[in-house]
């Protein structure tokens, strides 16, 4: 058939191979090859110990791999054809490297050390030798050390006289200004209170702190007279004077001076709050104030 002449025509290009009827020397062909091992595992793969073996390996005793069952070596730790652990001993651990302190290092160390020694001995020291070294304290100069070191504390300061630039009678004197009494007053005489002055004087030293301004606390006397809203501070222990401003109020207004040592205090009035009707009381013309109070310390 047509079939059967194309498979015969690709058959001829190929040589036919046949195999001997004799088969070949069974010694030739089972003889392995020259510096191999024998046999192959039922793998066909050659074992790893039947590989590598060599005159000192057939004298040192194998030890079988309990993962993969190859043979290999009994001063192995691993597996040759796995790398499995051949046994459970501990592997050996290399020893920690020696510590290596360099100059700089030393001498921080020793510096350290003498630091240290030197706080111990104080601590001795101390300990052993306080009660010897620390006599009886004087009373006398606990007490002085004390009185300048705490600051004493503000108090209202009398002074030992008060004047003033006028007053408009013997019931309206400067001294009503220091005497406490709320129903008593300083009128000045001047026109409307601008330039008028007062002065207080000590008969001892004073560092003054605080100077409280008291203008009329009757309503009605409040507004009919003039108060004081511009003023100029002096004391003598200071080349400056100090200026400051009131307000329009009838109610204590406290001013801060920084006086050290003074005899004289001297206040001036440089502008003023105007006069207003009561009602149907016209205003005064005057300037009033009901007190000042002057705190401080006595040196």
């Amino acid at each position: 058939m047509q079939g059967d002449d194309r498979n015969d025509q690709f058959d001829d290009l190929f040589e036919r191979f046949d195999l001997p009827d004799t088969p070949a020397d069974k010694s030739t062909t089972d003889r392995p090859p020259k510096g191999r091992a024998q046999s192959a595992d039922n793998t066909g793969e050659l074992a790893v110990s039947q590989q590598h073996v060599t005159t000192s390996d057939q004298n040192v005793a194998a030890v079988t791999c309990p993962s993969c069952g190859a043979h290999n070596p009994a001063y192995n730790h691993h597996c040759e054809r796995c790398g499995s652990r051949l046994n459970s001993d501990p592997m050996p651990i290399a020893p920690a490297p020696a510590s290596r302190s360099s100059a700089g290092g030393r001498a921080l160390g020793v510096l350290l050390a003498i630091v240290l020694l030197v706080a111990l001995v104080a601590l001795m020291m101390n300990i052993f030798g306080g009660d010897v070294a620390a006599g009886p304290s004087d009373p006398t100069e606990t007490s002085s050390t004390t009185s300048s070191t705490v600051p004493q504390p503000a108090v209202l300061l009398v002074p030992s006289s008060v004047t003033a630039s006028s007053f408009l009678s013997d019931s309206y004197r400067p001294e009503n200004l220091i005497d406490g009494n709320p129903d008593t007053r300083w009128n000045d005489d001047g026109a409307r209170g601008v330039g008028a002055w007062l002065e207080f004087n000590f008969a001892t030293p004073v560092a003054i702190t605080d100077i409280v301004f008291q203008n009329v606390e009757d309503d009605e006397a409040f507004k009919r007279n003039y108060k004081i809203q511009g003023y100029q501070i002096e004391v003598n222990d200071l080349n400056v004077t100090i200026p400051g401003r009131l307000q329009n109020s009838n109610e204590p207004q406290r001013v801060p001076i920084a006086s050290l040592q003074t005899f004289k205090l001297r206040i001036e009035v440089t502008t003023t709050y105007l006069a207003q009707s009561a009602g149907e009381l016209t205003p005064f013309t005057e300037l009033a104030l009901q007190g000042i109070e002057i705190y401080g310390v006595e040196n």
